[in-house]
């Protein structure tokens, strides 16, 4: 077992896999919690492709489903003693408290949970069991929308509306079985918390 423990300790300090999924911080949670909103444009799809390139991969690995039951359940047990006190998941609207403007809108983090189920992933990801995908976005608290793109902004140099951009990262380390039938352990950069910054170009 402390072999398993330090290999994977290796493993996962030495990785350099980026991706967009993002998640807040503890104390984001206790922040206001302003809608339980999904942007129409955020798919499953979307999803998928930003973590299939974080991962480095061009497709899914294609295995039959149901063949990695016995080794998710040791993988797990490895994870829940290295990771005892997992962060629980908040779906819903965490608003910025420090940035605001004329225009009303705020800098807020959007989660939602995505299970690799879901996303038709439990024959080859190992674990986790699911993400935390936090978008940045420009919402307005009072009126309860939400600006799920700061790209849809005028760029000009004068503009008042903020973008709202990731601020701080983790990492979340994913096992998963390739098409060889070899386990791969590998991780992700989550983004844990947004901040806005001036409109501007991107």
């Amino acid at each position: 077992m402390s072999f398993t423990l330090a290999l994977i300790t290796l493993l996962l300090g030495s990785s350099t896999v980026v991706a967009f999924v993002l998640q807040p911080p503890r104390e984001e949670h206790a922040s206001a919690l302003v809608s339980q909103h999904r942007c129409r444009g955020e798919s499953q799809q979307s999803v998928r492709r930003a973590l299939l390139r974080g991962l480095n991969l061009q497709a899914e690995p294609q295995l039959p489903a149901g063949g990695l039951d016995s080794v998710r359940e040791q993988w797990n047990s490895v994870f829940s003693a290295i990771y005892p006190t997992a962060n629980a998941t908040v779906s819903g609207l965490s608003v910025s408290a420090d940035v605001g403007n004329s225009t009303g809108l705020k800098c807020c983090s959007m989660a939602y949970e995505v299970f690799m189920k879901d996303l038709g992933w439990d024959n080859w990801v190992i674990h986790p069991p699911s993400v935390t995908v936090v978008r940045c976005v420009l919402c307005n608290p009072e009126t309860d929308t939400v600006q799920c793109s700061s790209r849809r902004h005028s760029q000009d140099a004068d503009s008042q509306v903020p973008r709202c951009l990731p601020a701080s990262q983790q990492t979340l380390p994913i096992v998963y079985m390739d098409d060889l039938g070899t386990v791969v352990i590998s991780s992700v950069q989550l983004t844990r918390s947004c901040a806005c910054g001036p409109g501007a170009a991107e």
